[in-house]
């Protein structure tokens, strides 16, 4: 079976409460066991990366929804593709809260006033970007 991909970056239109960000957490999880989807959510001051994986109808369902939630904007796509393995297998969506400064260097995002991240947009995950992603993780602990 193969796997499908997607990252993408936004920002919430309002920050939200830690209350708030554990409640999405919670439905999201729950909603992506249910589909099989794995994935991780970095997020710092109230911007999101987020990888999803799993069989590509299920992740773009869901990707479909985020898209068309209203609490989030400049959403840009950095990856929609197919991959031969999931990077984060055992996550049904691990969750992370970076700094502002570890966000930015990892993702690029040089200066938060601007309306878009200046990433561009890729066809494939690199393999330097997914390395990134492991080793942000590896140094920050997944919160439950």
């Amino acid at each position: 079976m193969t796997t499908h991909q997607i990252i993408y970056l936004s920002r919430f239109r309002e920050k939200p409460t830690e209350e708030q960000l554990t409640q999405l957490l919670h439905q999201a999880r729950s909603k992506n066991h249910r589909l099989l989807i794995t994935g991780i959510l970095l997020y710092a001051d109230g911007r999101v990366l987020q990888v999803l994986e799993g069989q590509e109808a299920a992740v773009r369902a869901v990707y479909s929804a985020i898209t068309s939630d209203k609490r989030h904007h400049q959403l840009v796509t950095l990856v929609d593709t197919t991959v031969p393995q999931r990077v984060f297998p055992d996550w049904s969506m691990g969750f992370t809260v970076a700094d502002s400064a570890e966000y930015e260097r990892l993702t690029g995002y040089v200066n938060p006033e601007k309306p878009l991240f200046p990433l561009p947009r890729a066809h494939n995950a690199s393999p330097a970007l997914m390395q990134l992603l492991r080793n942000f993780v590896a140094l920050h602990p997944v919160l439950a």
